[in-house]
């Protein structure tokens, strides 16, 4: 009777990541990390993710070995052969179709007897969910993907177009970037987030849907940034001074391959919603230890074929061998 009145008490966390390969990732290892805790997780995904995750990854076989981890997903209002990426088709479908469904399956897993749902990390880019989980009287915490300077160089949009800083007036992009507090010393233009460098405000909208879900950042009940505080920390308290709580864990993956290494060998895992291509790892195994080049920009990043060219270049003309993804 103890073990089952155990059971129905364990803390149960719902993570709620934007559906996109660079976002579910990082979420699927806090996900993962969080399980070695005794935790009863629901990881929350697109129907779309969660169909690749299953072709294409070993995560339903590698989470088999948690009992408490399950997986739900909901539409996320796309057809299936458009590509995903943060931009305003997906931040959109975000808003309109994931948030009520998101809310319905929140309401049921509230109300459930055994482990109620009773906390939400939710991806920073959510920013509906600050409102569903309030409504339902959920704690909120919100998870940032990339580092506390970018979220920093997010915070600060509204600065940025106050001061005529954004949008960009001509095109130079070594122009220095002086209203962001910290970052005025070395800030450029190139040094910030691609949907920033618009010309018009009226000609790409991501970058306002972006700045208001970092706004919504301070209604929650704390903030996870994937970074540690030797690395950021000025940054990380000025993010501080604006939100009711900042955790930093990073750097996550090294956390989470630990946790692993105490309960089995090494071995190799994916996350990924594209079938891999190991044609290459015979090829690897015939070069000396760290004498190969690795190249990746992540799965949204937006380059000119110009940029592409002048980095192969770059690659060919060092003479090393390089592997580029």
């Amino acid at each position: 009777m103890d073990e089952l009145q155990d059971t129905r008490n364990i803390p149960h966390v719902l993570i709620f990541p934007f559906p996109v390969q660079g976002h579910v990732t990082p979420m699927l290892r806090l996900a993962e990390t969080l399980s070695f805790s005794n935790l009863k997780i629901t990881f929350l995904n697109s129907h779309h993710n969660h169909h690749r995750l299953l072709r294409h990854s070993d995560v339903f076989s590698r989470f088999s070995s948690h009992p408490n981890f399950h997986f739900e997903s909901i539409s996320d209002g796309l057809p299936d052969d458009k590509h995903r990426s943060v931009d305003r088709a997906m931040l959109t479908a975000c808003g309109t179709v994931m948030a009520p469904l998101f809310k319905e399956l929140l309401t049921k897993l509230v109300s459930q007897r055994d482990s109620p749902v009773t906390c939400v990390i939710a991806d920073g880019l959510m920013d509906f969910a600050v409102d569903i989980t309030q409504e339902i009287g959920v704690k909120l915490v919100y998870f940032r993907i990339p580092s506390a300077a970018f979220f920093w160089v997010c915070w600060c949009i509204p600065q940025l177009i106050q001061s005529r800083e954004f949008p960009f007036e001509d095109e130079n992009m070594d122009q220095e970037i002086t209203s962001i507090p910290g970052m005025e010393n070395f800030l450029r233009r190139r040094d910030l987030p691609t949907f920033c460098r618009v010309y018009d405000l009226k000609e790409d909208l991501s970058f306002e849907a972006i700045s208001l879900a970092t706004q919504q950042t301070s209604r929650a009940h704390a903030l996870i940034l994937n970074t540690f505080d030797d690395l950021e920390g000025p940054t990380v308290a000025r993010i501080g001074s604006h939100c009711v709580k900042v955790y930093t864990i990073g750097p996550l993956d090294a956390h989470l391959k630990h946790k692993r290494s105490l309960l089995a060998p090494k071995t190799a895992t994916s996350n990924s919603l594209w079938e891999e291509d190991r044609g290459c790892l015979t090829w690897l195994d015939e070069k000396p230890l760290k004498s190969v080049i690795y190249v990746s920009f992540g799965s949204i990043t937006v380059l000119t074929k110009a940029q592409l060219l002048e980095f192969w270049h770059g690659l060919v003309n060092s003479g090393r061998p390089f592997l580029w993804n």
